[in-house]
């Protein structure tokens, strides 16, 4: 068997964006989503709500050792990246616009969270089994690896970082999903009231 570990990341978005019917540009409760949210792995066991803390406590860290404040935790932007995370392993797609063309204005608008300034930045990392990872469960059991596997991988990307390091942001939600391959899919939904 071939092993092999695939880290892909993409961002989106720096910028103002009209938010019609927001009450300056705070954060609304979300909506009930159609499809379930809640990160799971029907095969493996991995605590992804312990994952996404770390992620947020991570990107904290990276932002204070910038000089920028760090970012609270928002349950409704939580709640738009889970469904994303989730979103791209079911349909087996990694990208800001889904297969059927929705946007990611259009997932935040489903979930009714309007900020004056947004982003997105997306990561995915695949473990197999194989020679190096012969069992998968035992690394994706380590939800700190794959916590700072993650935020290094978008910290060392220009884009991300810029993202990640935008003083534009005061809020961000973070959702992980593990599929049944053993891909770790990681979205985080970047928020500012401007």
């Amino acid at each position: 068997m071939v092993c092999f570990v695939v880290l892909a990341a993409g961002c989106a978005g720096v910028g103002p964006l009209p938010t019609p019917g927001d009450s300056g540009g705070r954060t609304a409760t979300p909506a009930v989503p159609e499809e379930p949210t809640t990160p799971s792995s029907a095969r493996y066991n991995v605590d992804v709500e312990e994952i996404e803390n770390r992620i947020h406590e991570q990107m904290n860290e990276r932002r204070v050792q910038n000089g920028l404040e760090p970012l609270t935790r928002n349950e409704s932007l939580d709640a738009v990246a889970r469904y994303k995370s989730w979103d791209m392993a079911q349909r087996d797609y990694f990208s800001h616009v889904g297969p059927n063309g929705t946007s990611h204005v259009d997932v935040r608008d489903r979930f009714r969270a309007r900020c004056a300034y947004f982003g997105q930045n997306l990561h995915s990392q695949r473990f197999t089994s194989g020679d190096v990872y012969p069992y998968p469960q035992s690394e994706l059991s380590d939800q700190e690896q794959i916590a700072t596997d993650s935020v290094n991988s978008l910290m060392n990307s220009s884009g991300h970082r810029e993202n990640a390091l935008s003083p534009d942001y005061d809020s961000q939600g973070i959702g992980v999903f593990v599929d049944e391959n053993g891909t770790v899919f990681v979205t985080q939904e970047l928020c500012g009231s401007g």
